[in-house]
């Protein structure tokens, strides 16, 4: 009995996974001009994998979110998976796919010759999240212009690293995303914006000079040691003082990465950076938290990415998103 029980138990972990394996449609393979211009004039080109949902077809005004990856880039881990995404991000991609949303995954690693960038001191570091700004900004971009895609419902989400990267990209207070707002060219501005365990200390020690240019949300762990969530909590505070649309979630009992699909809580002792540095870093998941932030952001992009009434989408895109209350809540 005991050994059926072990073989149950080993077979349900199996399922389990396989579960949480997102079976997606076959991306299609395309590239991202950024903003960003080389020593030749040139803009950095990123290549990016884009899922369209079962039934879009370039006749229907489809809504899209641009997905960020971490400091460990986009693709998993385990040898023979390097060209797919990884667990966490295949089923956050099958998820916003079965919610109508297509999905373009930019790689800012590849192009700049890196696989991940985890394992480097921040101030060594060459990609920072002010860099990777210029890559959602050419995403955007290219995505508003995509067949069957609606320009006026694209969202911005990222994870870690991504979620620092996102509040970089959303900040109307910076010049690049200042000006990109005012081109006459520009396609509307990001709908919504999520920011999964991302670093705040950046854009609360900023002040006044951020500020969000959409609705966002921020996700993280009570117990993160890697990105805390004390700045993040504070600049919630700082911007429902200031009547800026953004709420943050704090998730009890959870660390760094607290959305993996499978996996067991360690300490990362390759990590330099974090509360602590040169002690390593805790991540791992913690599955109710994984729940509620799931059913927390497909709510929120329901409500943000809902197809604007007819007499006022042009109204929409010129004027940037209402307020939101912005009282910090914890589940």
């Amino acid at each position: 009995m005991l050994r059926l029980l072990r073989l149950f138990a080993v077979l349900m972990a199996g399922v389990a996974t396989v579960a949480a394996h997102a079976v997606l449609p076959p991306p299609v393979a395309v590239v991202v001009p950024s903003l960003e211009i080389d020593a030749k004039g040139m803009p950095t080109m990123i290549p990016a994998l884009l899922f369209r949902p079962p039934g879009g077809t370039t006749n229907a005004g489809v809504p899209l979110v641009v997905a960020l990856h971490g400091c460990g880039g986009m693709f998993g881990a385990r040898n023979g998976r390097e060209p797919a995404l990884s667990e966490r991000f295949s089923t956050w991609t099958g998820q916003f796919l079965v919610d109508g949303y297509a999905v373009l995954w930019p790689d800012s690693f590849t192009p700049r010759g890196h696989r991940e960038i985890c394992t480097a001191k921040m101030g060594d570091r060459t990609i920072t999240a002010a860099l990777r700004r210029l890559d959602v900004l050419g995403a955007l971009n290219f995505a508003a212009k995509l067949p069957g895609i609606d320009a006026q419902r694209i969202a911005v989400i990222g994870w870690s690293h991504g979620g620092s990267t996102t509040l970089a990209a959303i900040n109307s207070e910076n010049s690049q995303v200042a000006r990109f707002r005012a081109h006459a060219e520009s396609p509307p501005f990001f709908r919504a914006a999520v920011a999964l365990y991302p670093g705040c200390s950046t854009p609360l020690r900023d002040g006044p000079k951020w500020r969000p240019a959409t609705t966002s949300s921020i996700h993280i762990g009570a117990s993160d040691d890697w990105t805390p969530a004390a700045p993040c909590v504070a600049l919630a505070e700082s911007m429902r003082e200031a009547g800026q649309p953004l709420t943050v979630r704090v998730y009890p009992d959870s660390y760094h990465g607290f959305d993996a699909p499978s996996g067991r809580i360690i300490v990362r002792s390759d990590v330099p950076n974090g509360v602590n540095p040169g002690r390593g870093v805790t991540q791992g998941p913690n599955p109710a938290a994984r729940a509620a932030a799931t059913d927390s952001v497909r709510a929120f992009l329901r409500e943000q990415l809902a197809p604007a009434p007819a007499t006022a989408t042009k109204a929409r895109s010129e004027v940037p998103a209402p307020a939101a209350s912005t009282a910090p809540t914890s589940n």
